[in-house]
């Protein structure tokens, strides 16, 4: 078998035209959007709610908007509309796309830090994976999220690697970006940050060096949450970091946890009875800081958790929410967006998953987008066996394990707000860790195999 895989390792021009082709990816994704005409894809995402703050910073809207969403993605676009004019979704586009190639290049070079094998196999993960594509060429803040997620694994592998104190400095800086960014990492202050401190404290530098280090990760996590502190308490007197978390509980992961197989889509009824009553308990709502309100919708979800939803289908719709979040196909998003008719995929579980497999492979030899999905979950299913795989082996190198426990670390606090959704969107900001451990799992599973019987 070893000689088989031992096609895939390539020459080094071989490679550096395949690097090319990688880091090429986003650029191709977005000639194909351009071309059929879906710029913005007929406003279908949430840009509006992000662009509304980069209009008002730059003067072009007396709109005070909620402070709700991030500010890193808002000042991306402000910048781009300070430069381009106002609503110029191409040079959004070309903006997003060309720190997308960068992205791709800068993962890239940490798989190449790592010592990892310089393979089609492992450039393929790369080059074919369309949760990352698309994300560059869509207006939401996942692409930027993705970028600085790259670029700081990036400066932590250098730091692990090369042991220079710079390359963390600028892992920290980065980090401080992630936070205002997505909010997926605000209680990396519990898990993964307790976690870095250990390992600095267990490094061979002086303690001042070591207190250093330690003071700037902290400063990085509180600065990112005090600037949302700050834009909270000046609109209103809060004091929260996202006023997201009690509705996205409340009317999405609630809703889409009622239901067996859980979303797909939400149980209407169960959304109905949740919105009466937060509307009957917050009845004086105008009266309320965002604070309070945020609080009364994490009340009202968790007592709806605890004291009506049945144990066993939660328990039973939680772990179907994650099967169709690690194992769903891009695609699925891809063809919706660009309007292409495969109702197939989209059709609600109803009996049983077995009657929707039943459908779709019916349908897949009359229609190749469903048999291009299929092929796309196969592998799917595939690479998170290496990937897993690679999670084991990772952690068993006593030289990184505690870098790689890092990454297990940020890769689970992502993981966690996708539960009930279902939805590839919310686990493309973790697809670069999950490339990086996927590389983990083939270098060892099929190369260091035939390494071995060459010797």
């Amino acid at each position: 078998m070893y000689k088989i895989f031992n096609l895939f390792i390539i020459s080094e021009k071989q490679y550096s035209f395949l690097k090319f082709l990688c880091c090429l990816g986003p650029v191709l994704f977005a000639l194909a959007v351009i071309f059929t005409g879906n710029v913005n894809f007929d406003g279908m995402f949430e840009t509006g709610k992000y662009s509304v703050f980069s209009k008002n910073w730059l003067g072009y809207s007396e709109e005070i908007a909620i402070p709700s969403r991030l500010p890193a993605y808002p000042l991306f676009i402000a910048v781009i509309y300070f430069f381009f004019g106002i609503d110029n979704f191409n040079a959004l586009l070309v903006a997003q796309v060309a720190l997308g190639s960068f992205s791709i290049f800068m993962l890239i070079k940490t798989l190449e830090n790592l010592g990892l094998s310089k393979n089609i196999i492992v450039l393929s993960t790369i080059f074919f994976n369309f949760s990352i594509l698309f994300r560059f060429s869509v207006f939401l803040p996942n692409f930027l999220f993705i970028s600085f997620l790259i670029i700081a694994v990036f400066f932590l592998t250098k730091f692990f690697k090369e042991k220079t104190n710079k390359n963390f400095i600028f892992f920290c800086i980065f980090f401080f970006l992630l936070i205002l960014t997505r909010p997926l990492l605000q209680f990396s202050i519990f898990i993964t940050i307790p976690l870095i401190i250990y390992l600095l404290c267990k490094t061979n530098n002086s303690k001042l060096i070591k207190s250093t280090l330690i003071f700037s990760i902290l400063l990085s996590y509180f600065l990112g949450i005090s600037v949302q502190f700050l834009r909270f308490y000046n609109y209103d007197k809060s004091i929260i970091y996202t006023a997201q978390s009690g509705e996205h509980f409340l009317f999405w992961v609630i809703p889409c946890l009622s239901k067996k197989y859980a979303c797909g889509s939400r149980d209407v009824i169960v959304l109905k009875k949740l919105r009466d009553r937060f509307d009957q308990v917050a009845e004086n709502k105008k009266q309320l800081n965002l604070q309070k309100i945020n609080k009364i919708k994490f009340q009202l979800a968790s007592e709806y958790i605890f004291n009506e939803m049945n144990k066993d289908i939660l328990l039973y719709s939680i772990f179907f929410s994650y099967v169709k979040l690690l194992f769903h196909s891009s695609l699925i998003e891809i063809y919706s967006s660009f309007n292409l008719d495969v109702k197939e995929l989209y059709n609600p579980l109803v009996n049983g998953p077995s009657e929707k497999v039943k459908d779709i492979a019916s349908a897949m030899l009359k229609d190749p987008l469903i048999f291009l999905w299929i092929l796309g979950v196969f592998i799917i299913f595939l690479l998170r066996f290496l990937q897993l795989y690679g999670i084991f082996v990772s952690i068993k190198d006593k030289s990184l394990r505690g870098y790689y426990l890092i990454l297990l670390s940020i890769l689970l606090l992502i993981l966690i707000n996708g539960v009930g959704l279902g939805n590839p969107r919310y686990r493309s900001d973790c697809e670069p860790i999950l490339i990086i451990f996927g590389a983990v799992g083939i270098n060892k599973f099929f190369f260091s195999r035939s390494e071995k019987k060459k010797k």
